[in-house]
């Protein structure tokens, strides 16, 4: 499970929306996506880097960024190229609004498959 900002989610989904069917790539600039999201540099950034830290997304090139393999159907623009391990969120970072969201996830994970009572 990896827990992402509001910031890191957007960017996530512009690249998701962006991205080729063929090598699990997008292109976008840096001012492109701060015009589609409506959002400063700073934050765009941040989410840049939140995603490649957990390894969900990582550029290639300026402008141009892979997404994991296992958000674009196993699609890479380079099968030779290393794929990141997707790393999972830490708890104890999260501040106390997601530390509540995250034990209300792991809780409906829990109850998923269960018999009812």
């Amino acid at each position: 499970m990896v827990d992402l900002s509001t910031a890191s989610r957007r960017v996530l989904d512009e690249l998701l929306y962006l991205s080729d069917p063929d090598t699990g790539t997008a292109e976008i600039s840096q001012n492109e996506m701060c015009t589609e999201l409506g959002a400063s540099k700073p934050t765009v950034n941040r989410g840049f880097k939140e995603l490649r830290e957990c390894g969900l997304a990582w550029g290639l090139e300026d402008g141009r960024y892979q997404l994991h393999p296992l958000l674009t159907g196993g699609a890479v623009f380079s099968p030779l190229a290393p794929v990141p391990q997707i790393r999972a969120a830490a708890p104890e970072r999260f501040a106390e609004q997601r530390r509540a969201r995250y034990a209300a996830q792991i809780a409906n994970l829990t109850t998923i498959g269960s018999p009812p009572s």
